[in-house]
């Protein structure tokens, strides 16, 4: 197997034509895609392609969100040997212009009737390119892809080498417009067959795909499940993940920490607004499954009589846990971002392990990922297979290997500061391997904070933290050419209303909630509680609490839901100076030393 080509006519030619791989929520029903349809729509989408003019390096762009037909097209396009220009669903037109001007795209093919309007308005002054639906009907002036006409003579696929470009994926850069990775078929297929030995994925498993295809991390994981003929579930955002878990029941999930973070939030708030019994005996079950996982995690063997005890924990307590999340998920992988500790070891004791993994889009995107034979937690696992990485004189992690990206499209300066002379990429993020060759994350290298004291402070673990705890959603450190830290704080709106109400409080709005002095007292003492295990220099001294969460569509967080320092620190900037400012303290809150 060296290209995608290749992975697609395995996947068609290994698993039986009546398997069924994929599957999307219809209405009140479920639409299925068997291998046979599969192989099917792949191959007339090429046809139709083709008789578009695409062909050999020509670029086709795809704005939609997950759904079986973009892997369709995706298959498609590698077909014909073009190159693939995926874009995340949520673009404004402008963005969308961008993209498909500086990728000189000769296709645009859009779903949806409002992305529809979008793409519509973004190509209106751009010359030869052509918009086209997945779907019928979404506007009087787009052809659908159905409707396009089929040549009569088959295609002949040309020539594909593993070095080819596969695709350009537009990073979501804090300043500055975004730079198109140039990914190969390599870097795609060494990811493929270096992962999936690694992880115990059947033709049984049952996935869920969430986050956005359009970008590099559940794109490649889905290649994985592809390869293993595992079926996979469209969801159309991480909104909808917990309706959903009960009737997709998966076995296996990928996902980001945002969402292990609210599940935990939420069963440990449920377990203490019960109270009594209930709760005295979950608090037991942890205690217990805690001794043992952690002498597990030393290398060594907790006692029978301890075992016996997390058996009973597992079967009549922690079972009911899991069955809120479907209640046959054999493992998780958390990407993207870091996962709190805490979170990571509650599910490792409940008995769902989160495989925690590290990658950038410029790598494919996989450098390391944690086993299930080889978790620790607290790392980002064992260096993948093939893949290589030292750490530079000043932390920064260096990766090289056959997934690191060709470089940026049409950006020979860029390519040459990221990747150097010996093809080392020079990945932005600090951190270390332990002496077993585990990789530890602790922080991006331009996100560190170095105050107006020189003291320098990762501020990813202590946000990290402050999202784990029940009130806060949201957490955001500044800090830099300043005295001290200060903090961005978005509560748990749902979790502050139920904790006002047992305070008496009720009928607040929002920003009524946020300003009363019950909630500025209660986020402080939490604040406080974290300030007490850090040195002086990484302690928070004063707080503001916001009345809506960051969000994808103002800009605020990257797809993969990574925090925009930038955007916020200039969209918040008189808040933020005013934590500084002892003449300007309204609506924030200083903690006593």
């Amino acid at each position: 197997m060296k290209t995608l080509r290749d992975l697609f006519e395995f996947v068609v030619s290994s698993f039986p034509p009546n398997k069924e791989l994929q599957r999307m929520r219809a209405g009140k029903g479920w639409r299925t895609v068997t291998v046979r349809e599969l192989e099917q729509a792949t191959r007339a989408c090429a046809a139709r392609l083709a008789a578009q003019g695409v062909g050999p390096g020509d670029r086709v762009a795809l704005f939609s969100e997950n759904r079986p037909e973009w892997h369709v097209v995706d298959f498609a396009s590698h077909l014909l040997g073009a190159v693939l220009v995926p874009l995340y669903s949520t673009l404004p037109a402008s963005q969308v212009r961008f993209i498909v001007a500086d990728s000189g795209s000769k296709l645009l093919l859009v779903s949806g009737k409002e992305r529809a309007q979008i793409a519509i308005e973004a190509v209106e002054y751009l010359a030869g390119v052509r918009v086209i639906g997945l779907d019928t009907g979404l506007h009087p002036e787009l052809p659908a892809l159905s409707d396009l006409p089929l040549p009569s003579a088959a295609i002949e696929p040309g020539p594909l080498v593993e070095d080819d470009l596969a695709s350009l994926i537009y990073t979501s850069g804090t300043t500055g417009e975004p730079k198109g990775v140039m990914l190969t078929h390599r870097n795609f297929i060494s990811q493929v067959e270096s992962a999936t030995p690694l992880f115990p994925i059947t033709e049984a498993d049952v996935v869920m795909s969430f986050l956005p295809l359009s970008h590099v991390y559940e794109r490649t994981v889905d290649y994985v499940f592809f390869r293993a003929g595992a079926q996979i579930n469209y969801v159309e955002s991480i909104e909808r993940v917990p309706t959903q878990l009960p009737e997709i029941r998966p076995t296996i999930i990928v996902s980001v920490p945002r969402l292990f973070e609210r599940s935990y939030i939420k069963i440990i708030s449920k377990v203490k607004q019960e109270g009594g019994a209930k709760r005295r005996l979950f608090e037991w079950a942890l205690r217990v499954g805690r001794q043992v996982r952690e002498a597990e995690w030393r290398g060594e063997k907790a006692s029978a009589f301890l075992r016996g005890q997390l058996k009973v924990a597992r079967a009549r307590i922690f079972s009911k846990v899991l069955e809120r999340l479907g209640g046959r998920m054999r493992f998780s992988i958390s990407g993207g971002a870091p996962l709190a500790r805490e979170v990571a070891e509650f599910f490792d004791i409940i008995g769902l392990p989160i495989l925690q993994g590290y990658g950038l889009t410029e790598s494919a995107p996989i450098i390391s990922t944690n086993l299930l034979q080889q978790n620790r937690i607290g790392s980002v696992g064992p260096i993948l297979p093939e893949v290589e990485v030292r750490i530079g004189a000043d932390g920064e992690i260096l990766a090289r290997g056959p997934n690191i990206m060709r470089g940026y499209w049409n950006q020979p300066e860029a390519t040459a500061e990221a990747i150097d002379g010996e093809g080392w990429l020079h990945t932005g993020d600090v951190g270390y391997l332990d002496a077993d060759g585990f990789l530890f994350i602790t922080d991006r290298k331009k996100d560190i904070i170095v105050t107006s004291g020189g003291k320098n402070v990762a501020p990813q673990p202590l946000e990290a933290q402050l999202g784990a705890t029940p009130l806060i959603a949201q957490a955001v450190l500044i800090g830099d050419k300043f005295p001290y830290l200060v903090a961005l704080i978005v509560p748990n709106f749902e979790n502050l209303e139920q904790h006002l109400r047992g305070q008496g409080v009720t009928g607040l709005d929002r920003q009524a909630m946020v300003d009363h002095p019950t909630t500025q007292a209660t986020i402080g003492a939490v604040i406080r509680s974290l300030n007490a295990d850090q040195p002086m220099h990484e302690r928070i001294r004063r707080f503001s609490v916001l009345a809506r969460e960051f969000s994808l569509e103002e800009g605020e967080l990257t797809p993969t839901m990574k925090v925009r320092r930038r955007v916020i620190a200039e969209r918040y900037r008189d808040r933020i100076e005013a934590m500084y400012l002892r003449t300007q303290r309204a609506g924030d809150h200083e903690l006593d030393e």
